[in-house]
């Protein structure tokens, strides 16, 4: 599986150029460019060295990378989103599935300039296996807030910063 690496990374790219708590939090300098131009490379390896991963860990080292490296704690279900896109395609990698891979990658916003910069090949940040836990991931069991503040297009992010002021 690993020729579709390439593939998965340039899709981690145009998912996370459109993910707005991270461009937010690299825009308020709640953390560098670097970091965020890192995360891709990041979470590709961390799908491809766990097998069997669920949505919410998925979601979970989503939040745990943004609370480290730009000090923000994620208060909307965006990283839920952003998994289960992440998830998604990891699994069209994984079947062999090219032809839906890339007509369901042409379905997607188109890769935001914001992002794109040189791409070393390997992540800075050491990947490592995740415990693989078989959980429900029901609302109940994940501290999900559900607060409805947005005008209803799913489209509001709340980004607050951790930092002591």
């Amino acid at each position: 599986m690993e020729h579709t690496k390439p593939f998965f990374l340039s899709v981690t790219q145009r998912i996370f150029s459109n993910w707005t708590a991270l461009r937010l939090a690299v825009e308020h300098d709640m953390g560098p460019l670097e970091s965020a131009v890192q995360f891709c490379p990041y979470m590709t390896e961390v799908l491809y060295m766990n097998d069997g991963l669920t949505n919410g860990q998925i979601a979970e080292e989503l939040e745990n990378y943004m609370e480290e490296e730009f000090n923000t704690e994620m208060e909307d279900e965006s990283s839920v989103q952003v998994a289960a896109e992440l998830l998604r395609f990891y699994q069209y990698c994984m079947e062999g599935n090219e032809p839906t891979a890339k007509a369901e990658l042409d379905k997607l916003p188109p890769l935001q300039s914001w992002l794109v910069s040189e791409q070393p090949s390997q992540p800075s940040r050491p990947t490592r296996p995740l415990p693989v836990q078989h959980e429900s991931s029901s609302d109940e069991d994940m501290d999900v807030d559900n607060n409805e503040d947005g005008d209803g297009d799913g489209e509001w992010t709340v980004v607050t910063s951790r930092r002591n002021r």
